[in-house]
Parts: C-alpha cells; structure tokens; sequence
C-alpha cells in the first residue's frame, strides 16, 4: 500500500508539472525519472515478496510430503509386522489349544477374569500390543488436522485383515479399562478401537465362527437363556416341593458384556435388554406366581385335602374297640352308626387348636369306614389325621406366603440389585470420549 500511495503522489507530480511547468523540462524529466525508478522498486518488492510467498509454500509442501512420506513407511513396517502377528495368533486359534481357549472365554461371565486371561498371554498379548501401536501411529502421525474419517482410510485397512474370532479377543482385551475406580493403561486403546469404529461389523455372539453371518435373535436367545435360568432358580424359591430342583448360574457371558461395551451391529439390542431386564424379573416372577398359586389352589382346601375323613366314624384310639375290630376287621352296624362322624365342625376345631400349637387337647382318635356287603372296616389313625392336617395348614400358609409375594421378596430384591450393579459395572467400562 505504501508504494501504491507514493507512486500515486509521484504521478499527480509529473501531471501538474505538465500543466502548470510546460517550460521546466527538466523538472519534468526528474519526475520521470523518479516515477520509472519507483515503479522498478515497486515491482521488484512485489516480485522479492511472491518470491518468498513461494518459497514458504513450497517448504510447507515439502514438509508435508516428507511427512506423509515418513508416516507411510512406518505405517507399512507395522502393518507387516501386524501380519505376522495376526498369522501367529490364527495359526493358534486353528489349534486344538487356541480353540478351547476361545469356547471358554465365550461362556464366562466373570468380566475380570475374562480380561486377564488375555494379559501377558504368550501368543495373544504381543498381537495385541502390535496392533495398540499401529492404531496408534495412524491416528497420532498421519497429516496435520487429518479428520477421523480420514485416517479411517487405514485403519479399516487393518479391520479388514482381522477375522471375527479375533476380533472378539481384542474387544475382550480392551474391555476392562476402570480397574480400582482409575482408567487403566487399556484405556487409550479403547478409545482408539471406538475411533476407529473397530467392530461395526463385528459379530461378538458368532465368536467361535471364523465366518459367521448375522444373527439377528442371538441377543434374545443369549437374554432368554439367562431369563430361563432366573425363572428356575425362582420356581426353587416359591416351590413348596424343592427336592428335585437345582440352582442355575443366571449371568451373561461376555459376548453379551462387550456387545453392550462397544459399538457393533447389535450394540443397541444387547442395550436394550440389558436395560430392561429387570422388568422381565418383576413381570415374568408375578406371572408365574399367579400360575403356581391356581395350579396348586386345591392343595389348599381342606375339603380336598382331607375329603377322606369327611363322613367317617371316629373314636378314642385307647378305646378297646379298636382291638376288637382288627381282630376280623368289621364292626357291628348298631355300633358303627352310635359313632359320631367326622365333620366341618370337628375338622375346623382340630385346625385351629393345630394352627394355635395347642397339642395338648388334641384329640387321639381313630377314624373308620365301612365299605363292601360285608361292613369290611377301612381304619385311619390319629397320627395320620394329624400328618394329613398339618400338611394341609402347610399348604395353605405357603401358599398364602406366594401369593402375598412374601415367599420371593427377598429374592426379588435380590436379583434386582444384582442386575443394576451388574449394568453398571458393564457400562462403566465403556468409555466416553
């Protein structure tokens, strides 16, 4: 700008000296003299200053190049070395060793364990440390202000070498990164993996498949699995009978934990019902709470329970009637009809001195039926009739206890809480950025 103004001033010089000097000719030549020399210095500026402009240019591409240059020779070194590696750890997978290894880690459920088993492994840890350092140099040495999708240009370069079996032993390997309530050293290399958005086609549940193809319902079988395995082991607390049953363990494994840790193609289904799984345990415990409490309602009612004694003939078991009847086993008809019966009102009256614990004044009676032509007797003890009745007000208090949901609150409350720590201790593992 100073030159434009300086030249500028020189030529409304040389003007007025035209009009106004038209005898100084050598003032004028001065003048022109002076403008042809600004206007030589002026572009020779120009000229010294675009000089420079492209000289910086050509040195910021220089640099530029040179780095792309350097950053694509180590990139290429790494992922020769990843090669190597990742041939390694098929080559073991392939086995008979490396297999057993993989079945087992797709049915833990201990999160923790799971991620151990995977550090300082002979075979799998120096795999994984290559592929840390080449995701690593991608994201950290590639050009400046490169955008991720950019740099994804390679990365997916790596992805796309890696088969889904392992792909699951590296998100099992970065799955476990808030050790003692502090990010450990595997956060770095999560984030990365996110980044880089390492397993959107990852099939976590298909992990023993070295090809597999998705499976849409492998979230639900994999919930339902763990749902059928909460529902047994609440038919054990609510069942009156326990004999035969058995506790199952009733957690998920970890292609379920890292299906709801890291983004793939059944990220949002593992979420989901990982949310709602509590209200499977409020919704699917009531219901069959309900079915238990009709099924066995009769188990209940004394006039089913004890539909037996209803109408026969009772007596005092000391009474010498007793000997006298086991001795052909029949009974005279006079003296069978002079017997009192057993009825409501006897049975009730038994039931509550039995519910009071009132044994003393319990009466010791034996209880008979005739049956056939003959008055054949058909004879029941006191000890029986007491064995049937406490049996009943078992029944009727237990089943009182389910359906009042006394007899699985405690249980419900329980798995309630174990499934919020579980949810949480899952998604604290998942990272943010």
């Amino acid at each position: 700008m100073e030159f434009i103004d300086a030249l500028r001033k020189i030529i409304g010089e040389f003007w007025s000296a035209l009009q106004n000097n038209t005898n100084h000719t050598s003032d004028i030549s001065t003048l022109v003299i002076t403008t042809l020399a600004a206007i030589a210095t002026g572009c020779a500026a120009i000229a010294t200053r675009n000089s420079t402009k492209v000289s910086e240019a050509t040195l910021i591409h220089t640099q530029k190049t040179s780095r792309r240059d350097e950053f694509i020779s180590r990139y290429t070194l790494l992922l020769e070395q990843h090669k190597e590696q990742l041939s390694v750890v098929k080559s073991y997978l392939d086995g008979d060793s490396g297999k057993k290894q993989l079945e087992e880690l797709t049915l833990e459920t201990d999160h923790l364990k799971a991620f151990k088993t995977l550090q300082g492994h002979s075979v799998l840890s120096p795999y994984m440390r290559v592929l840390y350092h080449l995701l690593r140099h991608i994201n950290a040495y590639y050009v400046d202000n490169a955008s991720t999708e950019e740099k994804k240009l390679y990365s997916s370069t790596v992805r796309s070498l890696i088969r889904n079996d392992v792909l699951f032993l590296v998100a099992v390997n970065s799955s476990y990164v808030i050790e003692d309530n502090e990010e450990n050293d595997y956060g770095k290399y999560q984030r990365l993996l996110r980044d880089f958005d390492f397993f959107e086609h990852a099939l976590f549940f298909s992990a023993v498949n070295v090809a597999p193809g998705l499976e849409k319902d492998a979230v639900s079988k994999a919930g339902n699995k763990v749902v059928e395995a909460l529902n047994n082991n609440h038919k054990i607390v609510i069942e009156y009978d326990k004999t035969y049953l058995y506790s199952q363990s009733a957690d998920f494994s970890m292609p379920f934990i890292v299906s709801c840790i890291f983004d793939n193609p059944l990220h949002e289904k593992s979420l989901a019902f990982l949310n709602g799984i509590k209200a499977r345990i409020e919704d699917s415990t009531r219901e069959a709470c309900e079915k238990y409490v009709i099924r066995y309602k009769s188990h209940g009612e004394k006039k089913i329970v004890l539909d037996d004694y209803y109408g026969r003939r009772y007596f005092d078991e000391t009474d010498n009637l007793r000997s006298e009847i086991e001795s052909n086993w029949l009974i005279d008809a006079d003296v069978y009809q002079s017997l009192p019966e057993v009825d409501d009102l006897y049975i009730e009256k038994y039931l509550n001195e039995l519910k009071a614990r009132n044994t003393e004044v319990l009466p010791v009676n034996c209880y008979i039926r005739t049956y056939g032509p003959n008055c054949k007797v058909a004879i029941r003890s006191a000890r029986d009739f007491n064995k049937d009745c406490e049996q009943l007000l078992s029944w009727q208090k237990h089943l009182q206890c389910v359906e009042s949901r006394d007899a699985d609150r405690e249980f419900i409350e329980n798995e309630k809480k174990r499934w919020s720590d579980f949810r949480s201790s899952v998604l604290r593992q998942r990272l943010t950025a």
